[in-house]
Formats: structure tokens, C-alpha cells, sequence
């Protein structure tokens, strides 16, 4: 990826199509940039925030990862401000990275439900090794099942920094809808107190009779 460094405001560069950032870390001053729109949507659907890659700055070329991207709060997909932090080789990176569920729809087939509790995981791990997502694979699981972090299948030199019994991904089965109870309409209460009434009537009829 080609950035230039930024002299205007944030707002300039949008209206010319440019995402306007900056970036700093080892060896290297905060510095404002700004790269083209199309540059910034094929790194960071390649990369994430989880991974490495090398960036062009006036003829240098800088190791980097997208530290923060920031979003409009009303245009959920408009990227208004990136930060790249620059690394080496020997340094250690800390995110979260996204969760993958595999085989999802062939246990939903089954009339389980699938619910992805964690959708990231806290992991650290060296510079130039990080993943775009985990993946864990719920087939063959039933009901009240779970995966937990300690099911993640971490590759050489990472480390998760959630506990090891965080829950990543529950089945359950559907709860059963409890059947209301049904409550008497004004006819209905009307037609139980007559004969009610009706009854009190009768025996109060008997008991005359037996007097008499």
C-alpha cells in the first residue's frame, strides 16, 4: 500500500476520495497521511486489524498493521480516520481477532440454535504472523454443548490473553413457547355466577320444602 503525507484537514481529503490518517510506533514521528479509497478497502479487507503488511512512505517502505479505524456513527461503512502503527520484526502485537463458525447451517438443520458468544479473541503474537480470523467448526455438536477458548487450534507463537474457560460458541435447543393461561371474558364470568345463583337458588327451594 502507497500513502503521501496529509498537509489538509481530514475533511479535504474525504472530498477528494482520500482516507486521511496517520502513523506512528518505533523509529518513526506521528506523522498525517492520507492514501486512496481504493487502496484503503483492498488492505483492510485483506489484512483486518490483525495482521501485518508492508506500506510505501516518500520511498520507505514501513511494516504496519491497522491499529484504529474509525467509522461514521450514522454511515456505519464510511471510514472517516485510520492510525497504522509501524513495527519491527522482533516486536509482539496484541488484538482481537475475529471468530469463524463452520458448519453452522448443518446444526441449525437439526433444530439446534447456534450462538456465537465471543466473537473475537484477545491474542498476542509476533509481528508478520497474525491470522484474519479463528476458525471453529461446530459439526457433530448437540444441545447445551459449548467450544470454549481452550478448543482454538493456535498456530506456532500465539498466545490468547482471554482465560481459557471463556465460552466462544453454545448450541441450545429451542425453548418450548409456555401456553398462556386462559383468562375468562366478562360472558364467560357472567354465565358461571348465574348458575351460581342458580344453584343457591335451588337449595334454598330444598330446604323450604323440608321446612314445610
Amino acid at each position: 500500500m502507497k500513502a503521501v503525507k496529509r498537509s489538509e484537514a481530514g475533511k479535504v481529503a474525504r472530498a477528494n476520495k482520500e482516507i486521511p490518517g496517520v502513523i506512528y510506533g518505533r523509529d518513526i514521528e506521528s506523522t498525517p497521511i492520507k492514501i486512496s479509497f481504493r487502496d484503503f478497502v483492498d488492505a483492510y479487507q485483506q489484512y483486518g486489524k490483525s495482521m501485518t503488511f508492508e506500506m510505501t512512505l516518500e520511498g520507505e517502505t514501513h511494516m504496519v498493521y491497522f491499529k484504529e479505524v474509525q467509522v461514521d456513527p450514522i454511515r456505519q461503512n464510511h471510514v472517516v480516520h485510520f492510525d497504522l502503527q509501524k513495527i519491527s520484526a522482533t516486536d509482539t502485537i496484541s488484538a482481537d481477532i475475529p471468530v469463524e463458525v463452520l458448519n453452522q447451517r448443518e446444526v441449525e438443520l437439526r433444530g439446534l440454535i447456534v450462538e456465537l458468544i465471543s466473537n473475537t479473541i484477545n491474542t498476542e503474537f509476533p509481528a508478520g504472523s497474525g491470522i484474519s480470523h479463528f476458525e471453529l467448526d461446530v459439526e457433530g455438536l448437540e444441545g447445551n454443548d459449548a467450544l470454549y477458548v481452550r478448543d482454538l487450534d493456535l498456530p506456532e507463537g500465539f498466545k490468547v490473553l482471554d482465560p481459557e474457560d471463556k465460552i466462544v460458541i453454545s448450541i441450545s435447543y429451542p425453548q418450548e413457547e409456555e401456553e398462556e393461561e386462559e383468562v375468562p371474558t366478562d360472558e364467560e364470568e357472567i354465565e358461571v355466577e348465574a348458575i351460581k345463583q342458580k344453584g343457591d337458588d335451588e337449595e334454598e327451594s330444598d330446604s323450604e320444602e323440608k321446612e314445610d
